[in-house]
């Protein structure tokens, strides 16, 4: 189970699965891996939308994307990818999953599990330890993601919609897909404003990280720094 963000990271993971499809997918290079036969499942109408918007726009990806197409694979759109669209075909999915224990690689929003139809995987799934649940991106504090993230390793609980939810999948994270600029590229961003901007409000992210962030921004001589919600 992977929770991923449906416009941009799901773009990305299934433009990764399909590399990593065509150079395992052999029974001469990998006869022990299960590539060529492993379902990809997209389970977002979202992302299904916005993985079709990008196949629209062929014309305009990047030279690796389009020497991938003249070479005549398909990216965002390969042989062994299902999407579902309809709630009934996702429940359906979730309890076929969940009983058969088929080997499949399921993509759901949303990102931190804090809703949409990943919750219903976990619901179904978490409790068997033959399940993996990998996390590419971020999970802030107080949303279930961070709980499985935290929990799940020393075989802990998370709770969904007032019931708990025993973790014996096991859990992964890598990192490198955030999207969001880091603390260096937002510095260097101020930096080059001119002139400079007497009021700055930081929104997003932990409070540690906002602290440190506005430490950062008076040391370039900035003094209009707030944290909105905290002292």
């Amino acid at each position: 189970l992977v929770p991923a963000f449906s416009i941009g990271r799901a773009q990305e993971l299934l433009y990764e699965i399909e590399s990593l499809i065509h150079e395992f997918g052999s029974d001469d290079v990998a006869p022990d891996l299960p590539w060529r036969d492993l379902e990809i499942v997209v389970d977002s109408p979202l992302a299904a939308t916005f993985t079709r918007i990008y196949r629209d726009l062929k014309p305009f990806w990047d030279a690796e994307a389009t020497e991938l197409v003249s070479q005549g694979r398909h990216p965002l759109s390969f042989e062994q990818l299902t999407v579902i669209n309809s709630h009934e075909d996702h429940l359906n999915a979730v309890d076929y999953l969940a009983k058969s224990h088929r080997p499949c690689v399921v993509l759901a929003g949303s990102g931190m599990c804090a809703g949409g139809r990943v919750v219903n995987y976990l619901k179904a799934m978490l409790a068997d330890e033959r399940n993996d649940v990998l996390f590419v991106g971020y999970q802030a504090k107080g949303t279930p993601g961070r709980d499985i993230l935290t929990y799940g390793p020393r075989g802990g609980w998370v709770e969904f919609d007032g019931q708990r939810y025993d973790i014996r999948a096991r859990v992964h994270q890598v990192g490198g897909y955030s999207a969001h600029a880091g603390q260096s590229d937002l510095l260097r961003f101020v930096s080059g404003i001119e002139p400079l901007p007497t009021e700055i409000r930081i929104v997003h992210g932990d409070a540690q990280a906002k602290e440190s962030l506005k430490g950062q921004f008076h040391s370039l001589g900035l003094t209009g720094i707030m944290i909105p919600g905290l002292a």
